[in-house]
């Protein structure tokens, strides 16, 4: 789900679309998918339906894939803020982005979004993910909360 792979941090792009380049970049060239446009342009369709900007400068994009191959959760602490609509009108710095093949999209990624979401409502998470510069660190702390029962 997420790797310590997964975990960019300081990335340099200046859009929405480029960082969801960036992350379907990172996907083909770690297996993750065989189409970096395809997938790239499901995650702009996802958008399009309805942003996935939330607040605090976070976003949760989410493409549910048939050029997914496998399920992922990457993690991007961008450089500058991104202008992306969101909840509360801030930039986005913070970014989980889910990838999902088609075939696993049942309930699996509702519940991965759901955790995420409830969990940014926690100052704790948030100021944890936010000043963490270890990507180890981050990586066993978002798996623990990734497999709390809420």
């Amino acid at each position: 789900m997420i790797r310590e792979e997964y975990i960019f941090l300081d990335v340099d792009v200046a859009s929405k679309e480029q960082l969801l380049d960036f992350v379907s970049e990172k996907a083909l060239k770690m297996g993750i998918t065989d189409n970096k446009e395809g997938l790239k342009s499901d995650f702009l369709k996802r958008e399009a339906e309805y942003s996935t900007g939330l607040q605090n400068e976070f976003a949760i994009p989410h493409a549910k894939s048939e050029y997914a191959k496998e399920t992922a959760v990457f993690f991007v602490k961008c450089k500058n803020p991104l202008d992306w609509e969101t909840m509360d009108d801030t930039k986005v710095k913070y970014v989980f982005a889910l990838i999902v093949p088609t075939e696993k999209a049942g309930n699996e990624h509702l519940i991965m979004i759901s955790k995420l979401a409830t969990s940014l409502l926690e100052d704790e998470f948030k100021d944890t993910v936010k000043s963490s510069t270890d990507k180890s660190m981050l990586k066993e702390y978002i798996l623990k909360i990734m497999k709390e029962d809420n």
